[in-house]
């Protein structure tokens, strides 16, 4: 296949497809997932028509190919399978083509377990997606509870599928809970700023090469800053041929066209391949993107490419944005022009309207079928609604009875699940935990220096490591001067686990040193953890979520970009809660870079040590033989030392307030209720001032009283932005300052 549509010599040959695959039967169920993501917009008269239609045959051939032609490996009866490949249904809008497609594929295997009622093709019910969850689209879960009650439709042998475990809620929006999709989708594509993350994981373990992630995205959703930081970031991390995005370039988003609409076609050199060759992506294009012949041959043609060209790899396809796959050349038989381009965007046809009615005769032309109702117009009584509905999808359905095909599916996915390896090479220990290591516990870190002795797991090597985990009252260190030394711990700790992604910065925001072995290399040094990244925070987060998140089966844990840590203590109290939590995938710790005197924690009500890993905890209590004067939360390193300072004037001037540090109240609600009681009592939100170098829109604490805002000092105290100027002028024209005023008003 040669690639024509520009003169940019850069773009990689797709090699002409020499494999058989059964061209036929993608083409049926293609033509099978175009009308059920079709009746999902007509019945539920919402939802997204062009794109999905668009992205239908990349989706197919994605999920039929079979990993010997590129095509995903997956489990549909195990789709979260550690090990199975990745993917990304990027563009949320996008996920009527997926909805459609799992419906039919769960009821294929529906049909041929009850046929033979051979448990190959046993899929539980809460995994499948079936075609009476097409009563669920854009519906709530809580409504779909009574849906069939409300309308005296629960005996109905129509619905008798919701039986089995209900009607599922499909959102409207790629959700990491649907089936294969492994990422949540908004309207703008954001799922796909994760993809480089997935691959280097995988690379970090040193995974055969033949585990891939691949994403589905649009020429629109590429054009914002979360992708374009992609194209950076991918290349960072030399992800390689293991990132595989495909494009639908279709030139049409919601309002206009691309070129020729919202940038001028007079720019000539606005051209979507040279874009990716720039950065040095390799490259494929297509003349066509819904044709399989060519899908095929471009995945074979990945699939084959060299492991040492570390370029990750995108497809740029043309696509019609309304694809109708029975269309002739724009038209579509008994109607005329085919609703493409930015006017299909959405689902903008009323109910059982003449186009809908056309696309639905096209169906039943080519396969001898007769959709019911659909030509007595729009349907105003939802009972009926709902039946016509479930009867038109089954009719959809009964096409699977049709020369084998239902048949042909069921094995078809068989044959691919089989493929997914239940154990893969990996060069860590995946039956150990490293994370749920006692040594981790925030209660037993150790206090002294530690000199230990860390091994490369790659290369064997050996050397000494000085970790400093605290520091003596009196010095001078600020919370980021933890960094380091936490990163060290946790690498020591967990054989090298702890991966730390920052901007271009990491000398500066300390984590520089925590990787044992230095700058991570896939080729010469995969022993590294520290991962090399540009100055985007958008696309760091993005790829470390994206690393921290890719498999159950293989625990992680990550630093973030340049938000990342703060006091060792609280780091490890929730790394302890989110190594054992399955609801916690994700630490946020902020820290100050500023260094203050280390306090002397005698001197405080609570003076042990790893008090901050219980959230919150009491840095002076009340006098019990004075009037109690109120309760204050301190938040921010600043605020918290210079409140420190002013502790002795406090007590000449006889003001008796209890002093709370509020470190994470996340840590603080899993304390037991007696410490929580003690700290900060219910009653004691209604008498409370917080300060804090944050802002009275964020309180470090919830469900805070009424005048909390008239007593509490933070850095938007007069509501306007600050001046700026050296570290104290700040803190000065913030009045969060040691020389503050106790008695002003």
């Amino acid at each position: 296949m040669q690639n024509t549509l520009n003169a940019n010599t850069l773009l990689s040959p797709v090699e002409a497809l020499t494999a058989t695959y059964d061209r036929e039967r993608f083409e049926d169920i293609g033509h099978m997932t175009c009308m059920t993501l079709v009746l999902l917009g007509n019945y539920a008269q919402t939802g997204h028509f062009g794109g999905p239609l668009a992205y239908t045959p990349y989706n197919v051939a994605l999920h039929l190919a079979g990993p010997e032609l590129g095509g995903l490996c997956y489990d549909y009866r195990n789709p979260k399978h550690p090990f199975c490949d990745k993917f990304m249904l990027a563009g949320g809008h996008n996920i009527p083509t997926a909805y459609a497609l799992w419906m039919i594929m769960g009821e294929a295997m529906a049909r041929a377990h009850t046929a033979t009622g051979d448990p190959r093709y046993k899929v539980a019910p809460e995994i499948a997606m079936l075609p009476i969850d097409a009563l669920g689209f854009r519906r709530g879960a809580g409504a779909l509870k009574t849906l069939l009650k409300e309308n005296d439709l629960e005996e109905h042998p129509l619905f008798a599928q919701a039986k089995l475990r209900g009607i599922r809620s499909l959102a409207g929006h790629s959700e990491t809970t649907d089936l294969t999709n492994d990422v949540n989708g908004g309207p703008s594509g954001i799922g796909i700023a994760t993809a480089a993350g997935k691959a280097a994981f995988w690379n970090f373990l040193d995974a055969p090469e033949s585990l891939k992630v691949l994403a589905l995205e649009g020429e629109f959703a590429m054009t914002e800053g979360h992708a374009q930081e992609l194209k950076t970031q991918a290349l960072a991390m030399q992800v390689g041929k293991r990132l595989r995005i495909l494009l639908s370039y279709n030139n049409a988003g919601i309002d206009d066209t691309l070129v020729g609409g919202v940038i001028d076609s007079k720019y000539k050199q606005y051209e979507l391949e040279e874009q990716w060759t720039s950065y040095g992506w390799n490259v494929f294009a297509l003349e066509n993107g819904n044709d399989y012949d060519q899908i095929l041959a471009v995945l074979k043609t990945m699939e084959d490419w060299d492991a040492d060209d570390r370029r990750p790899m995108i497809v740029i396809g043309r696509t019609v944005k309304g694809y109708w796959p029975s269309a002739v050349i724009g038209k579509i038989e008994g109607y005329g022009d085919q609703l493409v381009s930015y006017p299909s965007h959405p689902y903008g046809l009323k109910m059982n309207e003449e186009y809908f009615v056309a696309l639905a005769e096209t169906v039943e032309r080519r396969y001898g079928v007769e959709f019911e109702g659909i030509r007595n117009g729009p349907v105003t009584d939802e009972r009926e609604r709902l039946i016509q509905l479930k009867t038109n999808i089954d009719v959809v359905m009964s096409l699977l009875d049709q020369n084998g095909l239902g048949d042909w599916l069921a094995n078809r996915l068989i044959n691919i699940g089989d493929a997914v390896q239940d154990d893969l090479p990996l060069r860590v220990d995946t039956k150990r935990d490293p994370f749920l290591d006692d040594q981790l516990r925030a209660e037993n870190l150790p206090v002294e220096p530690q000199t230990l002795t860390a091994k490369n797991p790659v290369s064997g090597e050996e050397q000494e490591v000085d970790i400093s985990l605290f520091k003596k009252p009196g010095e001078v260190a600020g919370t980021r001067r933890a960094i380091s030394e936490i990163i060290k711990w946790m690498n020591y700790v967990t054989d090298n686990r702890f991966i730390t992604l920052a901007a271009d910065l990491s000398e500066s925001i300390n984590v520089e040193h925590g990787s044992l072995w230095g700058h991570y290399n896939p080729i010469t040094n995969p022993a590294g953890t520290r991962f090399k990244a540009p100055i985007q925070e958008a696309g760091n987060v993005s790829s470390a979520i994206g690393c921290g998140n890719s498999s159950r089966g293989v625990r992680r844990s990550m630093s973030v970009s340049g938000i990342t840590t703060m006091l060792l203590r609280v780091y490890f109290a929730a790394a302890e809660v989110a190594a054992r939590d399955p609801r916690v995938g994700v630490i946020i710790i902020e820290v100050a870079r500023p260094d203050f005197p280390v306090a002397d924690r005698n001197t405080f009500a609570d003076s042990d040590l790893k008090a901050a890993a219980k959230g919150l905890y009491v840095i002076r209590d009340f006098n019990p033989d004075q009037p109690k004067h109120g309760y204050v939360v301190v938040q921010g390193s600043n605020s918290t030392v210079n409140l420190v300072q002013i502790i002795p004037r406090l007590e000449e001037q006889g003001i008796n307030v209890k002093i709370i540090a509020a470190v994470s109240e996340e840590l603080f609600d899993l304390q037991p209720d007696t410490y929580r009681q003690s700290v900060l009592p219910p009653e004691a939100r209604y008498d409370l001032m917080v300060v804090s170098t944050g802002t009275q829109r964020v309180w470090p604490i919830k469900n805070l009283g009424p005048l909390t805002d008239a007593y509490s000092l933070t850095a938007d105290w007069d509501n306007q932005w600050l001046t700026g100027g050296t570290e104290p002028d700040v803190i000065t024209e913030a009045h969060l300052d040691a020389r503050v005023d106790l008695c002003r008003d």
